[in-house]
Protein backbone atom coordinates (compact mmCIF):
# COMPACT_ATOMS: atom_id res chain seq x y z
CA UNK A 1 0.00 0.00 0.00
CA UNK A 2 1.39 3.71 -1.10
CA UNK A 3 2.10 6.03 1.73
CA UNK A 4 0.85 9.48 1.34
CA UNK A 5 3.97 10.74 -0.54
CA UNK A 6 3.91 8.35 -2.09
CA UNK A 7 0.74 8.66 -4.24
CA UNK A 8 0.41 10.91 -7.64
CA UNK A 9 -1.30 13.42 -5.16
CA UNK A 10 1.62 14.16 -3.59
CA UNK A 11 3.93 13.51 -6.45
CA UNK A 12 6.48 16.58 -6.48
CA UNK A 13 4.97 18.46 -3.71
CA UNK A 14 7.47 20.17 -0.75
CA UNK A 15 5.97 20.16 2.88
CA UNK A 16 5.62 23.47 4.13
CA UNK A 17 4.92 24.41 7.63
CA UNK A 18 3.44 27.80 9.01
CA UNK A 19 6.20 29.68 11.11
CA UNK A 20 5.22 33.33 11.30
CA UNK A 21 3.09 36.46 10.33
CA UNK A 22 5.08 39.40 10.07
CA UNK A 23 4.42 43.00 9.13
CA UNK A 24 5.55 43.37 5.81
CA UNK A 25 8.49 45.87 5.39
CA UNK A 26 6.70 46.67 2.20
CA UNK A 27 3.14 48.39 3.53
CA UNK A 28 1.50 48.95 6.40
CA UNK A 29 -1.65 47.40 5.10
CA UNK A 30 0.20 43.82 4.69
CA UNK A 31 1.32 41.30 6.09
CA UNK A 32 3.89 38.43 4.91
CA UNK A 33 3.03 34.73 5.83
CA UNK A 34 6.66 32.90 6.30
CA UNK A 35 6.27 28.96 5.36
CA UNK A 36 9.10 27.18 6.03
CA UNK A 37 10.19 24.02 3.74
CA UNK A 38 10.30 20.40 5.71
CA UNK A 39 12.35 18.05 4.69
CA UNK A 40 11.96 14.16 5.69
CA UNK A 41 15.01 12.59 7.32
CA UNK A 42 14.85 9.00 8.90
CA UNK A 43 17.14 8.06 11.99
CA UNK A 44 16.56 5.12 14.66
CA UNK A 45 13.15 6.67 16.42
CA UNK A 46 11.81 6.49 12.80
CA UNK A 47 10.69 9.06 10.49
CA UNK A 48 10.85 13.25 11.35
CA UNK A 49 9.73 16.29 9.28
CA UNK A 50 12.90 18.59 9.84
CA UNK A 51 12.56 22.47 9.23
CA UNK A 52 15.36 23.43 6.96
CA UNK A 53 16.83 26.89 6.52
CA UNK A 54 14.56 27.77 3.22
CA UNK A 55 11.12 29.32 3.09
CA UNK A 56 9.06 31.67 0.91
CA UNK A 57 6.46 34.76 2.17
CA UNK A 58 3.74 35.12 1.17
CA UNK A 59 1.74 38.56 1.72
CA UNK A 60 -1.51 38.82 2.76
CA UNK A 61 -3.88 41.23 4.01
CA UNK A 62 -5.22 42.33 7.78
CA UNK A 63 -8.32 39.70 7.87
CA UNK A 64 -6.50 37.03 6.44
CA UNK A 65 -3.25 37.92 9.10
CA UNK A 66 -5.81 37.70 11.60
CA UNK A 67 -7.40 34.68 10.94
CA UNK A 68 -3.78 32.87 10.97
CA UNK A 69 -3.41 34.19 14.12
CA UNK A 70 -6.30 33.01 15.54
CA UNK A 71 -5.68 29.41 14.72
CA UNK A 72 -2.10 29.74 15.29
CA UNK A 73 -2.71 31.23 18.97
CA UNK A 74 -5.58 28.69 19.28
CA UNK A 75 -8.05 31.79 20.24
CA UNK A 76 -11.88 31.75 20.50
CA UNK A 77 -13.57 33.78 18.09
CA UNK A 78 -16.67 35.50 19.33
CA UNK A 79 -18.21 35.10 15.27
CA UNK A 80 -17.23 32.20 13.04
CA UNK A 81 -14.50 33.72 10.52
CA UNK A 82 -14.53 33.07 7.07
CA UNK A 83 -12.30 29.77 7.03
CA UNK A 84 -14.60 28.72 10.05
CA UNK A 85 -17.66 29.29 7.79
CA UNK A 86 -16.36 27.06 5.32
CA UNK A 87 -15.03 24.54 8.06
CA UNK A 88 -19.18 24.07 9.23
CA UNK A 89 -20.24 24.30 5.62
CA UNK A 90 -17.91 21.73 4.58
CA UNK A 91 -19.20 19.20 7.68
CA UNK A 92 -22.80 19.78 6.91
CA UNK A 93 -22.14 18.34 3.02
CA UNK A 94 -20.20 15.89 4.29
CA UNK A 95 -16.80 17.46 2.89
CA UNK A 96 -13.64 16.65 4.54
CA UNK A 97 -9.90 18.85 3.49
CA UNK A 98 -7.28 16.52 2.94
CA UNK A 99 -4.68 19.12 2.26
CA UNK A 100 -3.76 22.53 1.12
CA UNK A 101 -1.10 22.96 -2.22
CA UNK A 102 0.23 25.91 -3.28
CA UNK A 103 0.34 25.12 -6.88
CA UNK A 104 0.69 28.07 -9.26
CA UNK A 105 2.69 31.06 -9.00
CA UNK A 106 2.06 34.23 -11.75
CA UNK A 107 3.04 37.80 -11.75
CA UNK A 108 4.03 37.70 -7.95
CA UNK A 109 0.43 36.43 -7.12
CA UNK A 110 0.55 32.37 -5.09
CA UNK A 111 -2.35 30.24 -5.86
CA UNK A 112 -3.68 27.22 -3.56
CA UNK A 113 -5.73 24.08 -4.31
CA UNK A 114 -8.03 22.98 -1.36
CA UNK A 115 -8.63 19.32 -2.02
CA UNK A 116 -11.11 17.43 -0.44
CA UNK A 117 -12.89 14.07 0.09
CA UNK A 118 -16.46 14.19 -0.78
CA UNK A 119 -17.76 11.15 1.42
CA UNK A 120 -21.56 10.79 -0.48
CA UNK A 121 -19.67 9.89 -3.52
CA UNK A 122 -16.48 8.72 -2.59
CA UNK A 123 -14.48 11.31 -5.21
CA UNK A 124 -11.78 13.96 -4.70
CA UNK A 125 -12.66 17.29 -4.78
CA UNK A 126 -10.25 20.15 -6.08
CA UNK A 127 -11.22 23.96 -5.00
CA UNK A 128 -9.19 26.84 -6.27
CA UNK A 129 -8.59 29.06 -2.73
CA UNK A 130 -6.23 31.84 -1.86
CA UNK A 131 -3.34 30.85 -0.02
CA UNK A 132 -3.97 32.20 3.23
CA UNK A 133 -7.80 31.30 3.16
CA UNK A 134 -7.06 27.51 2.70
CA UNK A 135 -3.64 27.61 4.96
CA UNK A 136 -6.23 29.08 8.23
CA UNK A 137 -8.31 26.12 7.61
CA UNK A 138 -5.34 23.63 7.33
CA UNK A 139 -4.62 25.60 10.59
CA UNK A 140 -7.64 25.01 11.58
CA UNK A 141 -8.02 20.82 11.19
CA UNK A 142 -4.46 20.00 11.06
CA UNK A 143 -3.64 19.39 7.63
CA UNK A 144 -0.53 19.26 5.34
CA UNK A 145 0.48 22.22 3.46
CA UNK A 146 2.46 21.81 0.05
CA UNK A 147 3.99 23.50 -2.73
CA UNK A 148 4.78 22.50 -6.03
CA UNK A 149 8.30 22.07 -6.31
CA UNK A 150 9.30 24.00 -9.16
CA UNK A 151 7.44 27.07 -7.61
CA UNK A 152 9.12 26.41 -4.28
CA UNK A 153 12.54 26.35 -6.47
CA UNK A 154 11.88 29.72 -7.85
CA UNK A 155 10.94 31.91 -4.94
CA UNK A 156 12.72 30.28 -1.78
CA UNK A 157 14.70 32.90 0.01
CA UNK A 158 17.01 31.88 2.56
CA UNK A 159 18.19 31.85 6.05
CA UNK A 160 21.71 32.55 7.03
CA UNK A 161 23.89 29.92 8.78
CA UNK A 162 23.60 31.41 12.08
CA UNK A 163 19.80 31.51 11.45
CA UNK A 164 17.81 28.71 14.20
CA UNK A 165 15.19 27.28 11.85
CA UNK A 166 13.81 25.31 14.40
CA UNK A 167 11.84 28.33 15.80
CA UNK A 168 10.68 31.77 14.20
CA UNK A 169 12.34 33.39 11.78
CA UNK A 170 12.80 36.45 14.02
CA UNK A 171 16.15 35.09 14.76
CA UNK A 172 17.43 35.78 11.27
CA UNK A 173 19.90 38.88 11.00
CA UNK A 174 17.72 39.85 8.13
CA UNK A 175 15.57 41.33 10.43
CA UNK A 176 15.85 43.70 13.50
CA UNK A 177 14.72 41.43 16.23
CA UNK A 178 13.52 43.72 18.53
CA UNK A 179 11.86 46.18 16.32
CA UNK A 180 9.85 43.47 14.54
CA UNK A 181 9.01 41.77 17.39
CA UNK A 182 7.04 44.62 18.75
CA UNK A 183 5.34 45.40 15.37
CA UNK A 184 4.19 42.14 15.39
CA UNK A 185 3.17 42.28 19.36
CA UNK A 186 1.28 45.53 18.65
CA UNK A 187 -0.59 43.72 15.51
CA UNK A 188 -1.91 40.94 17.52
CA UNK A 189 -3.14 43.20 19.88
CA UNK A 190 -4.71 45.11 17.36
CA UNK A 191 -6.16 41.91 15.38
CA UNK A 192 -7.30 39.33 17.66
CA UNK A 193 -9.29 41.24 20.89
CA UNK A 194 -8.61 43.35 23.22
CA UNK A 195 -9.04 41.23 26.60
CA UNK A 196 -7.10 38.55 25.43
CA UNK A 197 -4.04 41.28 25.92
CA UNK A 198 -5.26 43.73 28.15
CA UNK A 199 -5.36 46.73 26.27
CA UNK A 200 -6.23 49.73 27.83
CA UNK A 201 -8.22 51.78 25.05
CA UNK A 202 -7.40 55.17 26.79
CA UNK A 203 -3.67 55.12 26.60
CA UNK A 204 -4.03 53.90 22.63
CA UNK A 205 -3.19 57.07 19.87
CA UNK A 206 -6.52 57.54 17.87
CA UNK A 207 -4.36 56.05 14.55
CA UNK A 208 -4.58 52.98 16.74
CA UNK A 209 -7.97 53.08 18.03
CA UNK A 210 -9.13 53.25 14.17
CA UNK A 211 -7.24 50.60 13.52
CA UNK A 212 -8.47 48.65 16.05
CA UNK A 213 -12.34 49.79 14.69
CA UNK A 214 -11.96 48.56 11.39
CA UNK A 215 -10.34 45.06 12.97
CA UNK A 216 -12.97 44.47 15.18
CA UNK A 217 -15.79 45.25 12.55
CA UNK A 218 -14.05 42.70 9.76
CA UNK A 219 -14.14 40.10 13.06
CA UNK A 220 -17.65 41.04 13.59
CA UNK A 221 -16.81 41.75 17.36
CA UNK A 222 -19.25 44.19 17.89
CA UNK A 223 -19.27 45.07 21.15
CA UNK A 224 -15.74 46.33 21.35
CA UNK A 225 -16.30 48.22 18.18
CA UNK A 226 -18.67 49.82 20.51
CA UNK A 227 -16.00 50.72 23.36
CA UNK A 228 -13.65 51.54 20.77
CA UNK A 229 -15.98 54.12 18.93
CA UNK A 230 -16.84 55.60 22.37
CA UNK A 231 -13.22 56.32 23.18
CA UNK A 232 -12.95 57.93 19.74
CA UNK A 233 -16.07 59.94 20.61
CA UNK A 234 -14.79 61.58 23.89
CA UNK A 235 -12.15 62.67 22.37
CA UNK A 236 -13.88 64.72 20.06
Amino acid sequence: MDTPNDTPEMAGLIELRVEDVLPSPQTTDAFSLILRELRVEEDEQGTHNVPTSRYISIIIGQSEARAILVELNKLPTHRPLTHELFHTLSLHVQCDLLMVNIIHFENGVYYADMVMLNHQNGKTIHIDARPSDAIALALKLGVMIHIRSEIFEENYQEDSKDTDVSGSIFGSPSYDYEEDYEKLGTMEEHLLNEAEFGIELSEMSLEELQELLEAAVDSEDYELAEKIQQEIDKRG
